[in-house]
């Protein structure tokens, strides 16, 4: 099954939230970053037993980065706890949003929103005239996370409609604007029982 689609659109307005004491965000520096970033993406993104290879298949492999750049993590106390990727697509003028994710014993503090707004904040800077993600229905943290930031459903492919409106079910959320691929409006979407 194809993965959920969306878009931030880059007129949109950041929701700029501020890492509170204790926490702070750095780049990517060299290999001693490796297993911190596996560690963040464990239970959810990586099996368990990921490792170095999953660092390189992901994210040294993935088309478009630049590594020291693109590569955030949000650190407590000087540890890395997150991590998001914020790739931008000069050929294109887009921006992508890759491997978000808490290191497991920082899950549930509304963290992946101060992420969120980093790579937002670095991608409009860019100049991109929208950002894309893909996820999945499974992930509902990262999706309401997604959500809250201005991230906005795409329409790309058979039954996207349908899926987004259990997704809006299941958030409590009434009605949503649904994109086209090309970023344009496509329609308002409305939360409906499968």
């Amino acid at each position: 099954m194809s993965q959920l689609k969306m878009y931030w659109l880059a007129n949109n307005p950041i929701v700029k939230i501020k890492p509170r004491e204790g926490y702070s965000f750095s780049f990517y520096k060299d290999e001693k970053d490796i297993m911190p970033w596996v560690e963040c993406c464990k239970n959810g993104l990586l099996d368990d037993d990921a490792n170095k290879e999953d660092f390189i298949s992901r994210i040294k492999n993935h088309e478009g980065i630049n590594i020291k750049t693109d590569v955030i993590f949000l650190d407590y106390n000087g540890e890395h706890i997150g991590t998001i990727t914020a790739v931008y697509h000069e050929e294109k003028n887009i921006g992508e949003v890759h491997m978000v994710g808490i290191r497991k014993d920082f899950r549930g503090k509304g963290l992946s929103k101060v992420l969120n707004c980093a790579a937002l904040m670095k991608l409009k800077n860019d100049g991109v005239k929208y950002v894309y993600l893909t996820t999945d229905e499974w992930r509902k943290a990262a999706v309401k996370s997604y959500l809250s930031a201005g991230f906005l459903p795409v329409e790309y492919n058979i039954g996207m409609k349908e899926r987004w409106e259990k997704v809006l079910k299941e958030h409590s959320i009434e009605k949503c604007t649904m994109l086209c691929e090309d970023g344009n409006f496509f329609m308002t979407i409305f939360a409906k029982d499968r």
